[in-house]
């Protein structure tokens, strides 16, 4: 593929999170990379068989000086769309904008956002087929510590490049059914999961992890550290014989249907055996060899036991949670966080913000981030719920209760809304981003964000942080 390339246009524009640069302009930086076949240009040596640059450069001016827009992503999104809608012939851009201006508190000679983005085809997919992938992955073992391993798989599938897991189901306990007397249970899970993957991508990866966790694939039937199974992806039938869609035996285990059930109670599955998998495990052979082990296996011994509640059933309230880290290796405590606090029986998590790089100037810098969960627990659980996720970390991240629907508390260790929220950046500029219409206390956060003191330290990193794999 051939390439043709601008860089250095500049425009001026109203582009940015805060208040004043939604009214002061600020210039604005764009390069780009067009890709495309120039091989009949060069033949021809005519105009129409190539692209005007210079209606290029004025289609990125324009949008410069368009409309405003919170995030460079979300203006480099816009200039991609604008050229790709405007020269039929380029088949993929790269766009970088440079914001030279940014409200940064330190040094710094640019800031700047790369995106790539392919021409879709006519079914809606890209040529490069740079689709988000939904699939269901069966977990099993019984040998070693089998519940500390499948929560690291857990961890490692979530941390595979362009993946997010999205869903955990309880861990179950599953006799050995089929297997010589004396073999030891199973223990088994599922997730859901979305993946910019391929299917046989997926596969190789989950492969890779089973091998780092000593799976030696020999015997289908012999016991195992680790066991990872596509069950489901994106619904499709398929006979290949490196990878069978649906899983060919999923239909009649009830090692796999019962926590799939407990995780998506509206469960189908696809295929020659398809249904609804409750109707699927009602019928399955090992129904009665499989027994519910724990709902909150994924917090490793931590989690908080809840006492009674007075309420004959618990009330769905939606919450905001904040995270703040200075490791190194905030991104992926980040993301093991989110992943624990999912799948705490009760709760679901709704919305996560972008991630934020937050200035000290009397210690580390840190990262920040919220997230908007559903949850069934009342505050002071759900508050020693992620105390207890803290500990699992080392105490790495840091984990608030910012705010919960309906809630107000003044008791010392159970502060709703948190108080110190309505001063920290941190917290207000994640929230914004996920959320423009939040409010805290009645307030409008927005307007928190701008009064907050500490305004100018806080920087967005990344919108597309969760399904990277840093």
């Amino acid at each position: 593929m051939d390439t043709i390339t601008l860089t250095g246009v500049h425009a001026n524009g109203t582009h940015g999170v805060l208040a004043f640069e939604h009214e002061r302009p600020q210039t604005f930086v764009v390069d780009v990379t067009l890709h495309l076949d120039l091989a009949a240009a060069g033949q021809s040596d005519d105009l129409n068989d190539t692209i005007d640059y210079g209606r290029v450069a004025k289609d990125i001016t324009a949008v410069i000086e368009g409309p405003h827009v919170d995030l460079i992503e979300r203006l480099a999104q816009r200039i991609a769309d604008e050229i790709l809608a405007d020269a039929p012939a380029v088949a993929s851009i790269d766009v970088t904008v440079h914001k030279p201006h940014a409200p940064i508190v330190v040094a710094f000679a640019d800031v700047s956002v790369s995106i790539s983005r392919v021409r879709a085809t006519d079914n809606g997919r890209t040529a490069e087929e740079h689709a988000i992938h939904n699939a269901v992955v069966a977990l099993g073992g019984n040998v070693g510590e089998v519940e500390s391993t499948l929560r690291a798989a857990v961890r490692e599938i979530d941390a595979l490049l362009g993946t997010q897991v999205t869903g955990i189901s309880p861990l179950y306990r599953t006799a050995a059914w089929g297997m010589a007397d004396g073999t030891p249970d199973f223990l088994n899970a599922v997730v859901e999961l979305e993946t910019t993957m391929g299917s046989h991508e997926l596969l190789a990866a989950l492969q890779s992890i089973e091998a780092n966790h000593g799976r030696i694939r020999e015997n289908h039937w012999d016991s195992r550290p680790l066991d990872l199974d596509i069950i489901d992806f994106d619904g499709i039938t398929s006979a290949d014989p490196d990878l069978a869609l649906p899983h060919p035996r999923a239909w009649q285990r009830a090692f796999v249907l019962a926590p799939w059930l407990a995780l998506n109670p509206n469960a189908k599955l696809a295929g020659a055996h398809e249904g609804p998998v409750a109707d699927l495990l009602a019928t399955a052979p090992d129904r009665n060899a499989v027994q519910l082990e724990s709902e909150d296996w994924m917090l490793g011994g931590h989690a908080v036991k809840q006492e009674s509640a007075s309420e004959s059933a618990p009330i769905s309230r939606k919450a905001i949670i904040s995270l703040d880290s200075t490791s190194q290796d905030a991104e992926r405590l980040f993301r093991e966080t989110i992943v624990s606090i999912d799948s705490v029986p009760g709760n679901q998590v709704q919305g996560i913000s972008p991630l934020y790089h937050v200035s000290h100037f009397d210690g580390p810098d840190a990262m920040s981030a919220v997230i908007q969960i559903e949850t069934k627990l009342p505050p002071a659980d759900l508050i020693a719920v992620l105390g207890s996720i803290e500990s699992v970390h080392d105490l790495a991240v840091d984990l608030d209760l910012v705010d919960m629907e309906g809630v107000t508390s003044d008791e010392p260790n159970c502060s709703i809304p948190w108080p110190s929220a309505r001063n920290r950046a941190s917290v207000l500029a994640p929230w914004l981003d996920m959320d423009p219409n939040a409010t805290l206390g009645g307030d409008p956060v927005a307007f928190l964000l701008a009064m907050a003191p500490d305004a100018g330290q806080v920087g967005l990193l990344s919108d597309n942080w969760i399904l990277s794999n840093s």
